[in-house]
């Protein structure tokens, strides 16, 4: 419903338009006793001077919100039919409808603060100015609907300076944090310039990492909460999700940051944090040649990877390790990142390469001396000495899996305890167990007919005691 629909006219305040609050009334029959229809005639006056101040738009637009035929601004009737102290705010009505059947909810965050009563003259005529202010800028929000101006708020984000700028340079940004963390760090030259650099991070980095993650570099995807900020006669635009708002500058169609940089600064600070470090880089060249020392070296052993592959399954399920230098070097090289381009000493290659430890550069010479001519050979050699291994160590039925005083259990024995545990539908305790493998054909027994059992007497020769352990041992 309009506010029209849910308000009344009454004469002599044209430009009053009473809207009931709390509990509805069927009908508001009169306005007003006798102290409030003076408060009453000094608010019709401030509104009328207020309301002729407005262009012929604005009129037009605070019409349409109120649904009148004149703007007017709605005053808050109580029950009994007493006016509500304080003003209802436009906010009331934006966006949203009211039903006939019940007055318009008391949420005090939806009223103004002022006891309108209790001011002044000239206070009262300044609090219906900027009441009309309100009303005349949510009357023009009012023309369309919220999820519009969402839409109008997220590409003027787009559009912000810092944003753009951010989006462009993001694989710089990017690459800046990642260095940051990398263990890279502590091999280049030189730590006093390292800890410059780091700390002209932690100041150029500060207006990009303000911007969440889902915010980078559009607005997120939650559902979003506006609010009218009366000042500035802007929106506040806030996700509770990210815990993160914008203001909208309605007038100027831009959104403001919580924090604005200043832009020519931001331009040349990230620019300038990119050409420090590739300074640092061009100084530590050893770093740099080790680096490609190991890129070679991992594209030479890429095609062994699939052969490299089954000899450390094998060592890893033989519990064996190999001293062979060039699979000390693939193991290595497995646990590191390093880019498919040619490693240059500048921000955007060295971001790429991710070191577990730093130690590994140390090896980079070494490695790079290896002879790779029969390598294949080689790892053929000890993935066939890891097969012979594992044959070696297969599991035989004649293994001796449990000892205890010169009473030994074999593995085929052991099994054969274990299958027919699996395969009987009887519940057998310890007790009955051992009374079966040391072949005893007691009453129960006989009864269940486990004196047929494969395994009955399995271990006849071996004492009562003994027996149990071996059976828990079985079936732990």
């Amino acid at each position: 419903m309009s506010i029209q629909e849910l308000g009344y006219e009454f004469d002599p305040y044209s430009y009053l338009l009473f809207v009931p609050v709390g509990r509805r009334y069927s009908t508001i029959r009169s306005i007003g006793h006798k102290e409030e229809r003076a408060v009453l005639s000094r608010i019709q006056q401030s509104a009328s001077e207020a309301l002729s101040k407005l262009t012929s738009e604005q009129r037009k637009q605070l019409s349409q919100f109120v649904g009148t035929d004149e703007p007017m601004i709605p005053i808050p009737v109580y029950k009994q039919e007493h006016i509500y102290p304080m003003l209802v705010r436009p906010e009331m009505f934006l966006w949203t409808t009211h039903s006939l059947q019940r007055g318009l909810p008391i949420d005090h965050e939806l009223f103004y603060e002022k006891t309108y009563s209790k001011l002044s003259a000239e206070q009262l005529d300044e609090h219906i100015r900027q009441v009309v202010r309100d009303y005349v800028f949510c009357a023009h929000l009012h023309q369309q609907e919220r999820s519009q101006w969402i839409d109008r708020i997220a590409a003027a984000f787009k559009t912000h300076p810092f944003i753009e700028l951010a989006e462009s340079k993001e694989p710089i940004v990017n690459a800046v944090e990642t260095m940051n963390r990398s263990s890279l760090l502590a091999v280049l030259k030189y730590p006093e310039d390292i800890a410059f650099w780091r700390h002209r991070v932690e100041i150029v980095m500060r207006p990009y990492r303000q911007i969440p993650g889902a915010w980078r570099w559009d607005v997120c995807n939650h559902a979003k909460e506006l609010r009218i900020l009366d000042e500035t006669q802007s929106l506040q635009c806030e996700c509770p999700i990210c815990q993160f708002q914008i203001t909208y500058d309605v007038e100027k169609n831009e959104v403001i940051l919580p924090e604005e940089p200043i832009m020519e600064r931001t331009v040349k600070r990230i620019a300038t944090i990119e050409r420090q470090f590739n300074e640092i880089a061009d100084q530590s060249k050893n770093v740099i040649e080790s680096l490609q020392e190991l890129q070679t070296i991992k594209e030479q052993l890429k095609k062994h990877a699939p052969l490299l592959e089954e000899i450390l399954d094998l060592q890893n399920e033989l519990e064996e390790e190999n001293d062979m230098e060039l699979i000390r070097c693939y193991k290595a090289l497995k646990e590191i990142q390093l880019p498919k381009e040619h490693i240059t000493p500048e921000l955007l290659s060295l971001a790429k390469v991710t070191l577990k430890d730093v130690a590994v550069l140390k090896e980079s010479r070494k490695w790079a001396g290896i002879d790779f001519r029969d390598a294949e050979a080689q790892f053929h050699d000890l993935k066939t000495h890891l097969i012979a291994l594992q044959a070696e160590r297969q599991p035989k039925p004649g293994d001796i899996i449990f000892e205890t005083n010169g009473f030994q259990l074999t593995r085929a024995e052991a099994e054969k305890v274990e299958y027919f545990t699996k395969q009987t539908d009887l519940t057998l305790s310890f007790h009955i167990l051992s009374q079966v493998l040391k072949g005893e054909p007691t009453n129960k027994i006989r009864t269940l007919q486990l004196h047929e059992a494969s395994i009955f007497g399995l271990l006849r020769s071996w004492p009562e005691k003994y027996i149990t352990k071996a059976v828990k041992y079985i079936l732990h």
